[in-house]
């Protein structure tokens, strides 16, 4: 394994695409060009390609995304055309980033020397170098999780939500509070999108059902599975690890949620809409003079609703950050990793032997855009926390 760099720059979740945020990405620029010389990381999500090209290639869309964050391109390829390093990793926004098609598109529009073109590394699930272990983060949440993390394959809930509800109604706010239930994120929808709200939650409910149609019997990720196992050899040699490690990790990953027709169907919270019907149901013919049975649709509607409340209020909000941080504790105990540094949350986390980049496109209440840097030797490395302001 390589040596831990002593100037090793950690972001994530730019969420790059190619019709805004290139304030994000100038910014971006001007940071890879404050460290140069330096490993510069990106653990995922640099861009956002079901958001911004859902219907286009992987290696197209990142051409197109590049295209338009000319600042960032060329701080990028001069950083590595002066001797610095360029890592980049796959998150469930951008998993083609480790594809071979990609890897190639990206090279290309970066437009490096070929000296500059072997200092950039580019993987699909994980690096390590020492005792860091460096990953988006994805494999250990079920809405995210993939069949395979170097597969790509069937998409899963959190991108298919991207592609079928983000893209086509422009709802990009939903990108970084997606976490809150259903009523919460339509009332707010009236706030953010105003007479286009309406359209915003006929999508999300034509997305939900889409989603429930490829679940559970239809939703199969064996094969990816086997052939994730296939190539792990080949990819544990080229990041120079013990090929054992690849099943350890494979085996601590989430099950992703579609797998499941009834998982699918709580997580988007359809328990709770089918309760709502029959309760309105239950008053409609109360109304119109059937009282007893009324009542007894009622109190049906009414005994759903309690039983998927006892379920969970909120059964997602806060748990993504929660899952990732017991991950991380169980990838250092499965592989020695003295510290795990993960993105995908965009909630900062900086614990021992854990750390979380937090989103630098999406900072929340942050002093600035948030990013780390690994400092100390590769046995006993640390995070650093700083923000750009």
């Amino acid at each position: 394994m390589a040596s831990c760099s002593p100037r090793t720059v950690v972001l994530a979740d730019l969420h790059l695409v190619r019709d805004h945020l290139g304030a994000v990405s100038g910014e971006v620029a001007a940071l890879v060009r404050a460290n140069p010389g330096a490993r510069i990381i990106f653990a995922g999500d640099l861009f956002d390609l079901p958001a911004s090209h859902p219907r286009l290639t992987g290696a197209r869309a990142v051409r197109e995304v590049l295209g338009v964050h000319v600042e960032l391109c060329r701080a990028l390829a001069i950083h590595v055309d002066q001797g610095g390093e360029l890592w980049l990793l796959g998150g469930n926004h951008d998993a083609e980033v480790g594809a071979g098609e990609l890897r190639g598109g990206f090279l290309d529009a970066l437009g490096p020397t070929p000296a500059g073109r072997a200092r950039v590394r580019i993987s699909p699930w994980f690096f390590r170098d020492g005792a860091v272990h460096f990953e988006h983060g994805h494999h250990y949440d079920p809405d995210n999780a993939p069949g395979h993390p170097l597969v790509l394959g069937r998409p899963s809930l959190g991108v298919h939500f991207v592609e079928q509800f983000i893209a086509p109604t422009g709802a990009h706010h939903y990108l970084q509070t997606n976490d809150d239930t259903p009523l919460k994120l339509f009332v707010a929808s009236f706030t953010k999108y105003g007479k286009r709200a309406p359209y915003v939650i006929y999508r999300y409910f034509h997305t939900a059902i889409g989603a429930m149609l490829k679940s559970g019997p239809l939703y199969r990720a064996g094969d990816e599975a086997t052939l994730g196992r296939d190539r792990g050899p080949g990819f544990a040699e080229e990041i120079g690890i013990p090929t054992a490690m690849i099943d350890e990790l494979y085996a601590l990953g989430a099950t992703p949620t579609l797998e499941s027709f009834s998982r699918t169907f709580t997580r988007v919270y359809f328990d709770r809409v089918v309760a709502s019907l029959t309760m309105l149901s239950g008053l409609g013919a109360a109304g119109l003079g059937a009282r007893k049975p009324g009542a007894v649709i009622f109190g049906l509607g009414a005994a759903m609703m309690g039983a998927s409340w006892a379920n969970g209020h909120n059964r997602y909000g806060g748990t993504v950050p929660e899952m990732l941080a017991a991950s991380a504790r169980a990838v250092a105990a499965a592989t020695g990793a003295k510290l795990v540094v993960f993105g995908h949350t965009h909630r900062e986390a900086l614990d021992e032997g854990y750390a979380n980049t937090g989103s630098f496109a999406f900072p929340g209440k942050a002093p600035g855009r948030p990013y780390l840097t690994i400092e100390g030797s590769p046995e006993a490395p640390r995070a650093v926390r700083h923000y750009w302001a």
